[in-house]
């Protein structure tokens, strides 16, 4: 005769539970909403300057999220995805990422000294959800130049 032990119960019910938990990170960004201000997008960056900027977003064909004078470029995701279609879809959390603009890649530009994410100078972006007509989400990425982006959050509308 088998004998059951109940203490494996919950090993049992664990392993056949197919059911996976939440996704942690995107894009290498964490996947829990911000706490960041409406309209406005912050960051830490390398060279100590505060970065707290009035953003705004934009469906094609600009596909960009614009923070004071850093724009990111998101036409589509690590899959080739196009990110409007995939907002539109709700398929949250959306990984784009940051390096030379591609069709698997947006871009950083920091346009008032033209600093750029490039091959050798990358990050992420994580769209993490959309709120009524603001887009909100994490990013942290490297800039030639030596600058770096890192613990982003916005939450911007679009305009």
């Amino acid at each position: 005769m088998l004998r059951f032990a109940p203490a494996l119960l919950p090993l049992g019910l664990g392993l056949t539970s197919g059911c996976p938990g939440p996704v942690a990170e995107s894009c290498g960004q964490s996947t829990a909403l911000p706490n960041v201000d409406d309209g406005v997008g912050e960051a830490t960056r390398s060279d100590g300057e505060a970065f707290r900027e009035e953003g705004t977003w934009a469906p094609a064909p600009s596909s960009s999220i614009v923070l004071g004078t850093l724009t990111m470029t998101i036409t589509n995701d690590e899959t080739g995805g196009v990110v409007d279609d995939l907002i539109a879809d709700g398929a949250f959390p959306i990984c784009v990422p940051m390096a030379e603009r591609s069709e698997t890649s947006g871009q950083a530009n920091l346009v008032d000294v033209g600093l750029v994410t490039d091959a050798t100078h990358t990050g992420g972006l994580a769209i993490l959800g959309k709120e009524g007509d603001t887009l909100i989400g994490r990013f942290s990425f490297d800039l030639t130049g030596d600058l770096s982006f890192d613990d982003g959050a916005f939450s911007v509308p679009q305009r």
